[in-house]
């Protein structure tokens, strides 16, 4: 097979693909807010592109990545500092700091979450895309979906709870194999 001129560009791609949902996971438990989750993760690709010649091919990528996303992270609260919903700037550090240290664990159930949603139902996955790709809020879904707000939190809550236990599931059978 011919080697291609592209090849450290083809696998830091499949690397940077392959790691979003790491990535936004790990934004998410540093930020909290979804939208800006969404604007940090395109601030951290962008970030990542731009350093993609820097990026050592027998390094890791995930641990290069996250560090990228801290400072994208820290970057985004500087701009936010006047926001008085935001955190302060030493409790995000904070809080990326412990993300980091969990990054191994996040990467793991992030991977089973993702399996587990392909096996919920087409409407327990949709009422997902709403809540979450849309960002609409539970009051938005009761009044789209014509269903009462307790209705909507309650299939959100069954929708959790069947994640979850999807997820303890496969870490349990992982960490089994493993052993």
């Amino acid at each position: 097979m011919k080697e291609s001129s592209d090849q450290p560009l083809d696998q830091f791609i499949c690397m940077l693909t392959e790691h979003q949902v790491d990535l936004q996971a790990f934004i998410m438990s540093s930020l909290g807010n979804y939208s800006d989750t969404l604007d940090v993760l395109q601030l951290t690709n962008m970030a990542l592109w731009k350093k993609a010649a820097q990026f050592r091919s027998d390094a890791k990528f995930l641990p290069w990545a996250l560090n990228v996303a801290k400072f994208e992270i820290l970057a985004f609260m500087r701009a936010r500092r006047r926001d008085r919903h935001t955190f302060s700037p030493e409790l995000v550090e904070l809080m990326v700091d412990v993300a980091s240290e969990r990054s191994p664990e996040v990467s793991a159930r992030s991977r089973a979450l993702r399996e587990c949603i392909k096996e919920l139902p087409e409407r327990s996955r949709e009422f997902l895309r709403i809540r979450y790709a849309q960002d609409q809020s539970v009051k938005q879904i009761s009044e789209k979906t014509g269903r009462s707000v307790d209705a909507v939190k309650s299939l959100y809550l069954r929708i959790r709870r069947s994640l979850e236990r999807c997820i303890d599931r496969r870490l349990a059978a992982e960490a089994r194999l493993s052993n």
